[in-house]
């Protein structure tokens, strides 16, 4: 038998060294490629307008059915910013994340950007004197923003296109009804440009509408923010609706107002039925299976309602004297006959920009707050209108 000399050992154990080294770099660097970059995840809890899937260096997500139709999905892949492409979806449009320069269709984008510290990634808005938000206005005073449209949301005729593409907008996040010959959506795909949806507009739930700020997180990168932005939201919800629950009143509501023939209500099933349930009061329409606004006639509200204790939301009038120009008949209800009339003008700015449309929609709790202070005002002594004001009877 050959004897190993001692040469021969050191030689080999130094080849096993080099092979040990090799096989550890191995293994951190096969870690390194498969290192998780999106360590915070926000799943919908409430929301069911969209769905969002991990992957270590890109996101999956995917709008489903945004006008309630079955007709349509729309899915976005968001690439972390430095990494490549996955292969695998071709049907879906491709984001690279944080995103940086956008741009929003309405309103209802802003506080969502807005509570996420984003602001300034806004460049451009479809009409924006209808904005409330002070950081916007702000930025729009000093020329960081610029108008693209003239703010009708699902109306192409009022969008600049010259405008919106000379921005190169990394995306437009965009409301839309579906109807190819007005939606705004499908003009912006026919130029090139890259629309985000946003069907938070269809969810049933005040919390569920709220949550879509996780939507948006997701495009910032921001998941950490809107998820403990949206439970805090969701608690304060939840203690006010236990204080609403403690009473046995329900008092009578209806809302809403006729204009040019048809009179507006929420459904009953609509989210803003499921706030005056959870403020503790009795909507007339409550067993109504609509999940969204409805005409009727104005016989048919005031053989429901005219006995009703509140009329909450009254549409397009401010005061009594605006109220009863529209349709003398409103006197007739003993709600006005008792003052008890309440609208959400109480943050409104000098262009008619109502901030109840903006932080309203990520603020349910105090949405909540203030209807429970009008139909249980002893059930939160502390609490001041934030967004209600008393119409009352002058």
């Amino acid at each position: 038998m050959k004897i190993m000399t001692q040469k021969s050992c050191k030689f080999l154990n130094c080849y096993l060294i080099f092979l040990l080294t090799v096989f550890i770099a191995g293994i951190y660097s096969g870690a390194a490629d498969t290192t998780d970059l999106f360590p915070d995840k926000a799943y919908p809890e409430m929301a069911t307008g969209y769905t969002v899937e991990y992957h270590d260096t890109y996101k999956v997500v995917q709008i489903n059915d945004p006008w309630g139709r079955e007709s349509e999905n729309y899915t976005y892949l968001l690439v972390q910013r430095g990494e490549e492409v996955p292969d695998g979806y071709p049907d879906a449009e491709v984001f690279y994340v944080p995103v940086q320069n956008v741009v929003t269709m309405g309103v209802v984008h802003i506080p969502h950007i807005s509570e996420l510290g984003e602001i300034e990634t806004i460049t451009g808005h479809n009409g924006v004197k209808q904005v409330h938000d002070e950081g916007f206005q702000n930025r729009l005073s000093n020329g960081d923003i610029i108008e693209v449209g003239s703010g009708a949301v699902s109306m192409t005729s009022t969008l600049k296109m010259e405008d919106l593409i000379e921005l190169e907008p990394e995306l437009i996040f965009c409301v839309a009804n579906g109807n190819k010959e007005y939606d705004n959506h499908y003009k912006l795909l026919e130029a090139g440009l890259k629309p985000v949806l946003t069907a938070d507009w269809m969810e049933n739930d005040p919390l569920a509408r709220a949550e879509w700020i996780k939507f948006f997180s997701l495009f910032y990168n921001k998941e950490k923010e809107a998820n403990e932005y949206f439970d805090e939201i969701k608690q304060n919800y939840n203690n006010i609706k236990e204080e609403a629950e403690q009473t046995n009143e329900k008092p009578t509501i209806f809302s809403g107002i006729d204009y040019q023939g048809g009179w507006y209500a929420p459904g009953g099933k609509s989210y803003v039925a499921e706030l005056f349930r959870d403020a503790g009061g009795d909507y007339i329409l409550g067993d109504n299976e609509e999940t969204g606004s409805q005409m009727l006639d104005f016989e048919t509200v005031y053989d429901k309602a005219y006995a009703a204790d509140y009329w909450i939301n009254i549409g397009y009038a401010n005061d009594n004297d605006e109220l009863l120009a529209l349709d003398p008949r409103f006197a007739k209800f003993d709600a006005y006959k008792n003052g008890n009339v309440y609208h959400y003008n109480a943050r409104v700015n000098e262009n008619g920009g109502n901030d109840y449309w903006e932080s309203g929609i990520i603020h349910p709790d105090i949405v909540l707050a203030d209807l429970v202070k009008i139909l249980h005002p002893d059930l939160l002594p502390d609490h001041e209108f934030y967004y209600y004001t008393h119409i009352g009877q002058e």
